[in-house]
């Protein structure tokens, strides 16, 4: 792989800040398994309360990645001990099928993957869920909770890029609807957005957006905006950056 030892670094220190967050925040665990129980989540435990993607891992030297995909925040599946992986629910298995089917590659081998934010809930929107129980318990807890949301989407934005220009792959963002102002992920965008206008135009094209793969909303977009005359790999970047212009707006 191109830049083996600048990734085996940004990786390493991927694991060492989410130990550093976990580290800092020992009552996280315990309020994502109060929120679990009060929607009614019987069917897991809380694990990982802060995800790394132990997938990273199993990136060496003669790998070939071919892109940075970065999703939402680690779900029911991705938080388990036996996984501590990226998109390994059914989001995943769509990708898993597109990327086979229209692109003919293995995406487990051929995607890196990140999160906006490492922090775990059973699904992203719940992440306000989260805050506003923590809200009703403290001022203070709700305030710690709410700064390292940001400060870990804010760092997760850093690493996108950084691992972009490491390897020298596109950037694919899946799921934009919360990249608004207002929105859970605005931090991430906003940090995106800064980080991207300080880099070199070559990379700044590389950052592609797409609706997510749950639900198959990455496929229908696909599908909805294609044009026969074109080739896919066209296609993707015309609509990847259609959404990167009208959502972050450069």
């Amino acid at each position: 792989m191109r830049a083996f030892a600048e990734f085996r670094s940004l990786r390493e220190g991927f694991a060492r800040q989410v130990d550093h967050w976990i580290s800092r925040s020992p009552w996280l665990g315990e309020l994502q398994d109060e929120l679990r129980v009060e929607l009614g989540y019987g069917d897991y435990r809380i694990e990982t309360p802060i995800v790394y993607n132990r997938a990273l891992d199993d990136i060496d030297e003669m790998a070939e990645p071919a892109f940075v995909l970065v999703a939402d925040n680690p779900g029911k599946n991705e938080q388990l001990s036996k996984n501590r992986r990226y998109l390994v629910g059914q989001s995943g298995k769509l990708a898993e099928g597109w990327f086979r089917r229209e692109l003919g590659v293995d995406f487990r081998k051929s995607v890196v993957l990140v999160n906006k934010t490492p922090i775990h809930t059973p699904k992203t929107a719940e992440l306000r869920k989260l805050l506003a129980l923590a809200g009703r318990k403290s001022p203070e807890l709700r305030s710690k909770l709410a700064v390292l949301l940001d400060e870990s989407q804010r760092w997760m934005a850093g690493l996108a890029l950084d691992l972009q220009a490491a390897l020298g792959v596109p950037l694919w963002v899946s799921g934009y609807g919360e990249l608004r102002p207002h929105g859970l992920f605005a931090p991430w965008a906003a940090a995106l957005s800064e980080e991207y206008l300080r880099a070199p135009g070559e990379l700044r094209d590389g950052v592609l957006l797409f609706r997510h793969f749950s639900m198959n909303q990455f496929a229908v977009e696909i599908k909805q905006k294609r044009d026969p005359a074109e080739r896919l790999s066209d296609e993707l970047e015309r609509i990847g950056s259609a959404n990167r212009k009208r959502i972050l707006g450069w």
